[in-house]
């Protein structure tokens, strides 16, 4: 059990670095002319929803983006974690 938590844990480590690293890398490389397609990025997610309750008012939406950059090192830290099994 222990080694599974441990597991679970870097995966999402890596996979919140591979996202982090992913924005920075895709940033940085927009000013390259060579290197800016790994800034081209998409968005998807849903629009803002209001649930007024009187008393309560609760708003839920969602909104990711993610570039080439991104997703790159994403698969790459996913592929590595499988391996490694």
């Amino acid at each position: 059990m222990k080694k599974t938590l441990i597991r679970s844990l870097l995966l999402i480590v890596l996979l919140l670095l591979a996202v982090v690293l992913g924005s920075v890398i895709g940033s940085a490389a927009q000013g390259t002319s060579f290197l800016s397609w790994l800034g081209m990025s998409t968005g998807f997610g849903l629009e803002p929803v209001t649930l007024d309750l009187a008393i309560l008012q609760l708003t839920f939406g969602l909104s990711i983006r993610v570039n080439v950059a991104q997703a790159i090192l994403l698969l790459a830290a996913s592929w590595g974690i499988q391996e490694s099994m």
